[in-house]
């Protein structure tokens, strides 16, 4: 069962989330899911792809949000699934 956690906004528009048991959660704002084991604070944002398209090569193209997140326990997060995109526009 995924229970849905609501982000404490931080600047740069940054998001935290401090979960504090084993379980999986779903942010409320991105639709961001984590898997953990145990109690553990992420931290989490939207970046642009204007940094970084430079660094998608041929076949490849940018396709969906990128973000950085981050993690004071790496070992307690064991999965993170991030949201899918899909132009239909042509």
């Amino acid at each position: 069962q995924m229970e849905q956690v609501t982000p404490r906004r931080l600047s740069g528009g940054q998001h935290v989330v401090q979960l504090d048991a084993e379980g999986i959660y779903q942010c409320s704002l991105t639709g961001l899911i984590f898997e953990v084991t145990g109690a553990v604070k992420i931290t989490y944002s939207l970046l642009s792809w204007s940094k970084y398209a430079s660094l998608v090569e041929k076949p490849w193209i940018v396709g969906g949000p990128l973000f950085d997140v981050r993690c004071d326990s790496a070992p307690a997060l064991t999965s993170i699934q991030f949201p899918h995109s899909l132009c239909l526009g042509g």
